[in-house]
């Protein structure tokens, strides 16, 4: 396929139907099912302008927001990301989602066979020696000093081989930097609030051996997976996980963070992501 041509992509966000390629007139059966709302979303080559590295070969803009690949990344998995990143900011607040993009916040996606520092912005960990980042990271979040974060191919698509299966670490990461690029610039009391509701949640016994204890960076990424229902569970803590992973559970388990997060999204009854929550456990 030459990249350099448009393609026009069409998602169907209501059924399984996705066209890759040049657009053509969907069946009037298939309009009326989907209720006029499926997003059409260009991959183009990366604009000159933005002064990409030539590893990347594919490129969307979302909301503002830079979505970008190599050549390897299969147009199914560029369309889930960009339906995810859609997503997670068509109802952010305004200022938010404009700070973001006037610090040019974007998306890297790697293919399946590619590694975190295949990522141009991201080679200068392989020269870390205390740990190998191919192996440990398949998505980082951005901040203000580095405004891109990452995701992985098998993980947007929910492949067998994915080592977060149970969880969606796109949703993850750009929590990341809705929180890191986003709000913290906007809020100098943000990070506080989040510390001082993690300390209460601890000092009351919970997130015990989760991952979500790390800090208050985790938490709010944790809370905010949660409330997108694509959290991982299991029946008892395990070092990452506990049984809450939806956002009727952060309700229930930790209202204080609920709270918090639904100031920044909607509820929603449909979610793009194919990693579903089955909420088999309960506390």
């Amino acid at each position: 396929m030459n990249l350099k041509k448009q393609i026009k992509v069409i998602v169907i966000l209501c059924g399984v139907l996705m066209a890759v390629g040049p657009v053509r007139s969907l069946r009037a059966a298939d309009k009326q099912k989907c209720d006029d709302r499926s997003p059409i979303y260009q991959i183009t080559t990366p604009p000159d302008s933005l002064g990409l590295d030539p590893f990347y070969r594919k490129y969307a803009d979302v909301n503002g927001i830079a979505i970008m690949s190599s050549w390897r990344v299969p147009d199914s998995a560029f369309v889930q990301a960009c339906r995810i990143i859609d997503f997670m900011t068509k109802d952010l607040p305004e200022n938010v989602l404009a700070q973001m993009v006037s610090q040019k916040a974007r998306l890297g996606i790697m293919a399946r066979y590619e590694g975190t520092t295949d990522i141009p912005e991201h080679a200068d960990l392989a020269n870390d020696t205390t740990l190998n980042w191919d192996l440990r990271a398949r998505g980082l979040g951005g901040d203000m000093d580095l405004p891109l974060t990452t995701c992985a191919e098998e993980n947007l698509l929910c492949y067998q081989i994915d080592k977060y299966h149970a969880e969606d670490i796109t949703i993850h990461e750009f929590a990341h930097a809705i929180h890191l690029i986003g709000i913290a610039p906007l809020d100098s009391t943000f990070n506080t609030l989040l510390q001082e509701k993690l300390d209460k949640a601890v000092a009351e016994g919970k997130y015990v051996r989760t991952y979500a204890k790390t800090n208050l960076y985790e938490y709010w990424a944790e809370g905010v997976q949660d409330w997108f229902n694509v959290n991982a569970e299991v029946p008892a803590p395990d070092g990452k996980h506990n049984w809450v992973n939806t956002r009727e559970d952060l309700e229930k388990y930790d209202p204080d963070l609920y709270e918090i997060v639904s100031r920044y999204f909607s509820k929603f009854e449909i979610s793009p992501s194919c990693h579903s929550a089955g909420n088999l456990y309960k506390e």
